[in-house]
């Protein structure tokens, strides 16, 4: 049982079990990270590493609880704020996944404290089915499938068994999170074919998306090449992580929005953040 579970309620823990079996889309991980059989400075800088993690899957559950409630507001069919609050409860059995890695490297792992919930943003002035086109388009379309990517060139690299499964969990779940956003797109097609204005909007967002995306989610240089031992755990080459958020941008969201009728290409090329 993760360590972060810790309900008094023996009914809340059996209820919780049950939903997550409900939602696994892979095996259980059933191996156990053997501590001796690596470096332990590779493993503490790894443990940073899904520690970090921990707290990004924590707020993303918050920001799709909320991201929900948009497409509530917009009038939306209920399956699909139904598929994006699946995703939320995704996020927080993540957050219980970074825990158990946590724990099985050595460490402590403890629920980061949300001061303030994360809001999305309202862009004032567009009506409400732009609002919430724009805030699928960044959460799921862009950040979504680069967080995908991520996990796609760390499990390459993987050779531990147990690092594997655990980050084969995620992934399983990732997959979904990134197609929702273009799901969402062709149920909005009629609309968004009708009105050449409404296109452009999206588009010209889409130039602040990409930039902004860009500057949070990019590889920055701010480590050294990781050691053989460090990729074993997870950590993907420099070369690779610096390209990672272009190449998806341009590889795969880009060429899904042009055949979905908005001008993604050119909002990529003229992306900024004015």
């Amino acid at each position: 049982m993760s360590p972060l579970i810790a309900s008094r309620s023996p009914r809340v823990r059996r209820e919780y079990a049950t939903i997550a079996r409900a939602m696994e889309r892979v095996e259980r991980c059933g191996s156990r990270f053997d501590l001796t059989a690596h470096d332990p400075r590779d493993v503490e800088l790894v443990r940073r590493r899904w520690a970090s993690q921990l707290r990004d899957e924590h707020r993303s559950a918050f920001v799709f609880s909320a991201l929900a409630g948009q497409m509530a507001e917009a009038g939306d069919p209920v399956d699909l704020a139904a598929v994006t609050m699946r995703m939320a409860q995704d996020e927080l059995r993540h957050t219980l996944t970074c825990a158990d890695v946590v724990h099985a490297l050595g460490g402590e792992a403890s629920l980061p404290v949300i001061d303030q919930l994360p809001k999305l943003a309202l862009h004032a002035g567009e009506s409400v089915r732009q609002r919430v086109l724009r805030n699928v388009l960044l959460t799921t379309c862009i950040s979504e499938m680069h967080a995908i990517a991520s996990f796609v060139a760390s499990l390459d690299v993987t050779r531990d068994d147990y690092v594997r499964a655990r980050t084969r969990e995620v992934l399983a779940d990732e997959v979904l999170h990134g197609e929702l956003g273009f799901a969402y797109l062709e149920a909005a097609q009629p609309w968004l074919r009708e009105s050449e204005r409404e296109r452009a909007a999206v588009a010209r967002y889409l130039r602040f998306a990409f930039a902004w995306a860009e500057r949070e989610l990019a590889y920055q240089a701010s480590r050294a090449e990781p050691t053989a031992g460090q990729m074993a755990l997870g950590l993907v080459p420099n070369d690779v992580a610096h390209g990672l958020f272009a190449s998806t941008m341009m590889g795969a969201v880009v060429p899904a929005l042009e055949a979905l009728g908005i001008a993604a290409e050119d909002a990529w090329k003229r992306r900024a953040l004015a």
